[in-house]
């Protein structure tokens, strides 16, 4: 990987309407070109005030079942997979503007988010952003989760997924380039174990949820509404899922990703450090 990169951004703005997956919510979504040094940038245009924060781990506020990012009493729940597109393609600024307070979910993957980005294209800009690299290797461990963030001259991410029981135990690894992201991680869906939905539900989780945009394992069996995309789809989403959360980081990265049994908290808990030690980030408001 180069020492630095040009910074990229949209050449022009596209929209998609769906569903929240947590909130049920009907939203429309624009990804809209911004200029150099901007990052990327949540609006919610539903509010009067067009409400705006930057995608960094500061704003982070709650990882159970996604990600969320929240300004005071201001929020974007489940923000992974489009940042996982927008981290996937390169694009280092752009404007991310909702009508809602959730992205829709689409299939429950990144297909839809990349298939915008491809038509809206993509622009390189004059100004360069420099990676960051590791150095020194970086850990967070809990329980029987453990990341680790070690040097490399590339970005890879190597993956250990399973439930607490071990079903469905899968192991994925990968160098991550642009084409990469979009044939062997953009496409994976987002999954959830059967027993898990009673209590999702009575938390006020999956009200958009569905087997059109999600895969649900019961016991032994995987119900979905298509074949398996990828034969280590789990796996491979959790990958899809650690981009989204690293790119809160607010510039690409450097390293090679170790990951077991990871999930949205210790993804954002490995965010923190790397963000702390080589960025200087806003005061929030």
């Amino acid at each position: 990987m180069p020492s630095v990169l040009q910074q990229q951004t949209l050449a022009k703005l596209v929209s998609y309407s769906g569903i929240g997956l947590h909130s049920g919510n009907e939203v429309s979504m624009t990804l809209l070109p911004a200029p150099v040094n901007t990052g990327i940038i949540f609006r919610r245009v539903d509010l009067e005030s067009r409400f705006e924060f930057p995608a960094q781990v500061i704003y982070v506020t709650d990882t159970s079942r996604s990600t969320t990012l929240a300004n005071g009493k201001v929020k974007v729940q489940t923000v992974e997979h489009v940042l996982a597109s927008l981290a996937g393609f390169g694009i280092n600024n752009a404007i991310i503007e909702i009508d809602s307070n959730e992205p829709p979910i689409a299939d429950g993957s990144s297909r839809q988010f990349c298939r915008m980005i491809e038509e809206a294209g993509i622009e390189k800009q004059v100004e360069e952003v420099e990676p960051v690299a590791i150095t020194d290797t970086i850990e967070y461990l809990l329980g029987d989760t453990m990341m680790s963030a070690l040097p490399y001259d590339g970005f890879k991410i190597s993956c250990t997924s399973s439930d607490n029981a071990g079903r469905f135990t899968q192991f994925f690894s990968i160098d991550l380039t642009v084409k990469s992201w979009e044939k062997e991680i953009s496409h994976a869906r987002t999954f959830c174990f059967y027993e898990e939905i009673e209590f999702l539900i009575k938390n006020g989780l999956i009200r958009g949820g569905s087997l059109e945009n999600a895969i649900v394992i019961r016991e032994d069996a995987v119900l979905t509404t298509e074949p398996m995309r990828y034969r280590e789809e789990f796996v491979r989403h959790k990958i899809l899922d650690i981009i989204g959360d690293l790119s809160l980081v607010g510039r690409p990265l450097k390293c090679h990703i170790v990951a077991i049994k990871p999930g949205h908290a210790a993804n954002c808990e490995l965010a923190k450090p790397v963000s702390y030690t080589h960025l200087t980030l806003p005061t929030k408001a």
